[in-house]
């Protein structure tokens, strides 16, 4: 038994692939490596009490060429006996149309077809002729680009339509293909797009991998095993983090998942990484879920500080909101205006209801006699010089700042949210008091700018009132 059998042979022993599938449909282009596999495969196909078939994809692009490894396929399944499924698609009207990159078509395409051919036939098994090489450059291109996969590589066996794609010749190398069909007389078709620069692979493949095999010429075996060995431990790995993930979401009414940060930061940090792939994958289902190194990175950095506020905004509508030792992941509603204060005037005289259970109140001290203090008040006093007196009230916008006392600059008003530890779900609703030029001089319950004062005996014109229906005074720190 030849190299290549043996392979199949230990394959498919390791695996347990073909356990309860009779039927395996082999992906041909025609190439060396398809065609090698197509007849390794019809060979010891009824050793392992597996039924044999071919599929192939005549992209349309380029013309007769092309039409040409149709036709040489059929007949090498004829030659061995092996049923043939066979398609044409013109992948250059589906991008024209549609548009996309040609190569990611041309596989969602040959993929959509063999599962056809797998539903409509009973085969159980897709088998293509990814090998050793095809790992190494993978591996090379996925690291080079910044993956976050914990095993960059190509799995051996993956769900597929009906039923599993399987690659036995993973621990193969090309040198080895091309001697078994030199040795064999086994003839084969080349595609000349396979040696354009224009694609990635390409260029990884004729530049980058000829010097590693100067090196070492088993680097692409080598590689092929690790990538292994890293599946076998992401198996584990990955169960340890489903269990954490069960453990520590807790599962929002709205569909959200709710994640305490001290549980996550006592995690190692190996699962760590994994539980938040996991998360994605909860919230997005049944859809892909959005992954990227920066984008769990950004995760993994707000769910392991306990303390302030913080958010990610993710695609697809979904938001990461911290408070404190809390991280809730919801779905982001239309902005409503109902949701902070609306815009209005500020007339004096009269209480205004400003939102967030805030009434605001101020006038000449004359019209109004200084209130008894009060839990949950806030009487502050001030003159009439630039930018007072008040004159509106609205939510916060991006880029606000409020002058502090005793400061030669104006504060972001999103800072001063964080340093008293605003939650960020209330932020919206907290309302905001404009003077007169419309810079902002107050934000009710929690700062006041400069130009207020809380003495009574200082004289001032006016007097400024803030109520907190909820009874709980917000200020920090007296206005001088």
């Amino acid at each position: 038994m030849d190299r290549l059998q043996g392979q199949i042979r230990e394959f498919f022993e390791r695996t347990r692939a073909a356990a309860g599938r009779e039927r395996l449909l082999v992906a041909c282009s025609g190439g060396p490596d398809s065609a090698a596999l197509l007849h390794v495969l019809a060979e010891t196909g009824p050793l392992l009490g597996t039924e044999i078939g071919c599929a192939h994809v005549d992209h349309m692009l380029r013309g007769e060429e092309s039409a040409e490894d149709a036709r040489f396929v059929r007949a090498a399944c004829a030659e061995l006996g092996v049923p043939f499924h066979g398609t044409a698609i013109p992948v250059g009207d589906i991008v024209r149309e549609q548009g996309g990159n040609v190569q990611d078509v041309c596989r969602a395409e040959r993929y959509r077809f063999f599962g056809r051919v797998m539903e409509a036939e009973g085969y159980g098994l897709l088998a293509t002729a990814h090998h050793a090489d095809d790992v190494l450059e993978t591996v090379l291109m996925k690291l080079v680009r910044g993956t976050s996969d914990a095993a960059p590589g190509i799995p051996d066996v993956r769900p597929f339509g009906p039923g599993l794609l399987v690659r036995p010749f993973l621990r193969v190398t090309r040198e080895e293909i091309l001697a078994y069909l030199s040795e064999k007389e086994i003839p084969y078709r080349t595609d000349p797009s396979n040696e354009k620069p224009d694609y990635t692979r390409n260029r990884f493949r004729s530049r980058i991998v000829p010097l590693l095999r100067e090196e070492n010429r088993q680097a692409a075996l080598h590689v092929a095993h690790w990538d292994s060995e890293r599946r076998e431990d992401e198996a584990v790995l990955g169960e340890l983090a489903h269990a954490r993930f069960r453990q520590e979401a807790e599962r929002l009414a709205d569909g959200g998942i709710a994640v305490a940060a001290g549980e996550f930061s006592a995690m190692p940090s190996a699962l760590q990484r994994r539980f938040i792939p996991i998360l994605l994958d909860y919230l997005y289902r049944p859809g892909t879920p959005p992954s990227g190194r920066r984008l769990y990175g950004l995760i993994r950095s707000e769910l392991q500080k306990s303390e302030g506020s913080g958010a990610v905004d993710l695609p697809g509508g979904w938001r990461l909101e911290r408070s404190y030792g809390r991280a809730e992941f919801r779905r982001c509603t239309t902005a409503d205006p109902g949701n902070g204060p609306a815009a209005s005037d500020f007339p004096a005289g009269r209480w205004v209801e400003a939102g967030n259970g805030f009434r605001l109140f101020w006038s000449e001290r004359a019209a109004a006699p200084d209130p008894l203090p009060a839990e949950g008040a806030d009487v502050l006093y001030f003159d009439d010089v630039p930018p007072f007196p008040p004159a509106g009230i609205r939510a916060s916008a991006a880029g606000d700042r409020l002058l502090l006392p005793n400061m030669e600059a104006p504060k972001r008003v999103s800072r001063i949210f964080i340093d008293e530890k605003i939650p960020r779900d209330q932020r919206a609703a907290w309302p905001l008091v404009t003077g007169r030029d419309g810079r902002i001089i107050a934000i009710p319950g929690i700062r006041y700018g400069a130009g207020f004062t809380r003495d009574a005996a200082a004289g001032c014109r006016y007097i400024f009132i803030v109520e907190d229906a909820d009874g709980a005074a917000h200020a920090q720190e007296e206005a001088k």
